[in-house]
């Protein structure tokens, strides 16, 4: 099975890279484009069925040039009424998460109909931010453009201005989850793959809403300093 879905994703972002018209090579299992090599890891804890739907719980790790492929992590849910199609929803999901960022990132910008919110900057970090993953309803002000989520993108900012500048191209990544499902809002802020309890605290006391149902949130952002195919730092 880990082959299987090994090989579907990659094929997934074969297609991302044909759709972008971004020259790509295969060598052992990984791809190579505009200067860079790209991996996959990949963990399968084994289906679960809930009523007549079935869980496929994916946990994807992308290595980019040999890194140890945190800074991209990214676990998914693929529901479907049977075990290929719910394998087929997770790697959908996990694209539209984290990889159409990060290939957006390496200079294979997103088409129309998956393109990310619009590109901003965070400090001297252009900033590529997967889809949101959400479960339950969107509360009014985390969407995009709401107030809140300019509220998050504000205290953002004030930590990427922290971070010593690279000399060259580089990236970076920030992963935001937000759970209501116990009350209280509970926050999980990671950078670069690993919990950072500062970021999680400041984001904490930010006045997150709290409508009626519970939903979580997540997010991956991909931040990169340069161009692609630059000179890497």
């Amino acid at each position: 099975m880990i082959d299987e879905t090994y090989r579907l994703a990659l094929d997934t972002i074969k297609r991302h890279l044909n759709e972008m018209g971004t020259p790509f090579r295969e060598d052992d299992g990984d791809l190579t484009f505009n200067g860079h090599r790209l991996g996959l890891s990949i963990a399968f804890d084994d289906f679960a069925q809930q009523g007549d739907q079935v869980i496929a719980p994916l946990d994807v790790q992308i290595h980019l040039d040999g890194d140890s492929g945190d800074r991209f992590r990214m676990g998914t849910l693929g529901v479907g009424p049977d075990r290929p199609a719910a394998i087929r929803a997770a790697i959908e999901e996990w694209h539209l998460l984290a990889a159409a960022a990060l290939l957006a990132a390496l200079g294979a910008e997103a088409g129309a109909r998956r393109r990310p919110p619009a590109m901003r900057r965070l400090g001297w970090w252009d900033l590529f931010p997967g889809r949101a993953g959400i479960r339950g309803t969107l509360p009014p002000g985390l969407d995009p453009g709401g107030n809140f989520y300019r509220l998050l993108l504000d205290a953002l900012h004030t930590t990427v201005t922290k971070w010593t500048r690279p000399a060259g191209m580089a990236l970076r990544s920030i992963f935001l989850m937000a759970t209501t499902a116990e009350g209280d809002p509970q926050i999980q802020a990671a950078i670069d793959g690993f919990v950072d309890e500062t970021l999680t605290g400041e984001l904490a006391a930010l006045p997150w809403p709290r409508p009626s149902e519970p939903y979580l949130f997540k997010q991956l952002l991909v931040l990169r300093h340069g161009t692609a195919g630059e000179t890497r730092s």
